[in-house]
């Protein structure tokens, strides 16, 4: 059942980078915070240019933290088009070295995709060949060489899970016709995957969004005999691309040109449909089973089109490009910047930051970052010169969900799923975990049985299972397609996709564990004991600890930061702890509290 209290609402206290849980009148167990965007203004921000004529436009970016994004594109140095990179360090953006190819032709980086600070993948071409570069948290350097079995190569797009799981796509020349190109980086080596286009069809995939190994969406557009339009969208299942039916206006030449998912039930794909004269936005989303069109406006203009797509939840998506601002659709005509929002329900245009004085101004990214902003980078025509855009959107989050011992939940501008606050359980309610989309949300009890709500799917538990030591906590992969629990001696226990990094089982811990948090990436985790010492696995490096320190009251929880560089911890009497970048907002460390506190949440 769905409960609220007035006095629960009093006393529950939510910053900017984390939610406090402060039971009152019953005893907590976690909770969770729901994020929403609230992107209704975008505002420009300054980007470096290597000279007042030079050629600069920025097609892709993508953040990991308010600290750390990386735009890339190209620039025209002594009439020769190259690489460009700029990177955001917190304050402000920079140009930073990228290797250039020896050819003479014609060089861009077109798509870049960042898992953590210390490695983003960026794709291209270099002529008629692949271009792929790397960066190493240091410095950027020329990847392996990718090859397609043609001529006239590209990449347009990548997404990477892990530095050892990316996919790029394209389009490639076999012998004639253009066909679409995907291909898989290990972390050391290419591989060509199949990828048939439809019968007569000559295909390029624009994007692509993978939310793990075993699922990724490319979209883009094929070309019939006829020279008929049309979207093409191709779904990975772990085995086999299929190309899947999408819903394409009718009458309309439609294309797609970006793909984001948060899950295998949960993608948003942009780009626009055309008419003789004009064009109008067009966005489709896929439920899981199939694609359908998800209607969003236009603006009063000649014609829209829509180049990039972010969502942090379900409830939470922005759109970008551009929208003519003259009559007709030839080229050369007036433009400016356009983005659109998704708030669970509905798109809405919100306001696009323009550069002054600019002809044309077209937004081509989108990169979200929760409890951040969306960032969107593309470029500004001032008379012959063309100039890079980069501008951003801030990311409220008012709302969050709590849940109790019995399973009840209290959700607070957050959306309900579901509860089990009915339900006789065998055992306590000991912790929660959100899907990454937002859709939905598990709970976990003393015993290893598992609740999923909304879209959360169950992936298996131990509550059949003779434990030694109960279940604390759990924490949700980020592709939603699995879970760890975790029990008070450290003794892991793995469902879905989620993999075994090591765990505590073994180890003589000074003080039981009493939570856990996923890294970014989820090929790892950490776990804290209720002394505040901390133990990494898999990726998750080490920030410090409060094991050396006298505690007034034990560490009940943490939550890792967005970035995975940092975390908090907090004590039973809503003290905080921070360590590598995470941030301090505050604490109920010297407040009277009618219960203690038991968890937090990013």
């Amino acid at each position: 059942m769905q409960r609220s209290s007035t006095a629960l609402a009093t006393f529950a206290s939510t910053v900017a980078a984390f939610t406090l849980i402060i039971p009152t009148a019953w005893t907590g167990a976690t909770t969770t915070s729901h994020q929403v965007t609230t992107a209704q203004h975008f505002s420009i921000a300054p980007s470096p240019v290597v000279s007042s004529t030079a050629y600069n436009v920025v097609f892709w970016n993508s953040c990991v933290s308010a600290g750390f994004c990386v735009a890339v594109g190209t620039q025209s140095v002594g009439g020769q088009n190259q690489p460009l990179i700029e990177q955001w360090n917190g304050s402000s953006w920079s140009i930073v070295p990228a290797p250039t190819p020896s050819t003479t032709e014609g060089v861009e980086l077109q798509g870049v995709s960042c898992v953590s600070t210390s490695y983003c993948l960026a794709v291209g071409f270099a002529g008629t060949d692949l271009l792929v570069e790397q960066w190493n948290g240091t410095a950027w350097t020329m990847g392996p060489t990718a090859t397609a079995p043609g001529s006239n190569s590209q990449f347009i797009a990548v997404s990477c899970t892990t530095g050892a799981n990316c996919t790029a796509v394209g389009s490639y020349t076999p012998v004639s016709s253009q066909s679409s190109l995907i291909e898989h980086w290990n972390g050391t080596s290419w591989t060509l995957m199949t990828n048939p286009d439809p019968a007569g069809v000559t295909g390029t995939l624009n994007g692509v969004s993978c939310v793990g190994p075993s699922f990724c969406a490319a979209v883009g557009t094929g070309v019939n005999g006829a020279s008929v339009i049309s979207t093409l969208i191709k779904v990975w299942n772990g085995t086999t691309w299929t190309v899947m039916p999408s819903a394409d206006p009718s009458g309309a030449d439609d294309e797609l040109w970006a793909a984001t998912c948060l899950s295998v039930s949960f993608c948003m794909a942009d780009g626009f449909a055309s008419g003789p004269t004009t064009s109008t936005t067009l966005i489709e989303a896929w439920n899981g089973t199939s694609w359908s069109v998800s209607p969003s406006p236009s603006s009063p203009a000649q014609g829209d089109s829509l180049y990039g797509i972010s969502c942090v939840t379900v409830q939470s998506c922005v759109a970008v490009g551009s929208a003519n601002t003259t009559p007709g659709n030839s080229p050369g005509s007036l433009s400016n910047a356009e983005a659109v929002a998704w708030n669970g329900t509905t798109w809405s245009l919100v306001t696009a930051g323009n550069t002054a004085g600019a002809t044309q101004n077209q937004y081509n990214g989108v990169s979200c970052v929760s409890g951040w902003a969306c960032v969107v980078g593309g470029y500004s025509t001032i008379g012959p010169h063309i100039f890079t855009i980069v501008a951003s959107a801030p990311i409220a989050r008012p709302g969050y969900t709590m849940v109790a011992t019995d399973g009840g939940i209290f959700n607070f501008s957050a959306p309900f799923y579901g509860s089990q606050g009915a339900t006789p359980l065998n055992k306590p309610v000991v912790g929660m975990a959100e899907m990454p989309d937002g859709g939905g949300y598990y709970l976990v009890a003393s015993d290893g049985g598992i609740f999923s709500h909304g879209n959360a799917v169950f992936h298996g538990s131990e509550g059949a299972t003779r434990l030694n030591k109960p279940i604390v906590g759990m924490a949700a992969t980020p592709s939603g397609l699995g879970y760890w629990l975790v029990a008070s001696d450290g003794g892991i226990f793995t469902h879905g996709d989620a993999l075994f990094y090591g765990s505590q089982g073994a180890t003589a811990l000074n003080k039981p564990i009493v939570g856990m948090a996923a890294t970014p990436s989820g090929a790892g985790y950490w776990l804290v004991a209720s002394d505040g010492g901390i133990f990494t696995h898999g990726d998750a490096v080490f920030h410090g600890s409060e094991g050396a320190t006298h505690l007034n009251k034990p560490i009940v929880g943490m939550a890792a930061t967005p970035s995975g560089l940092g975390y908090w911890l907090v004590a039973s009497d809503g003290g905080i702890f921070t360590h590598g970048d995470a941030g301090f907002f505050g604490s109920m460390g010297g407040t009277r509290l009618n219960k203690p506190i038991v968890g937090m949440a990013n």
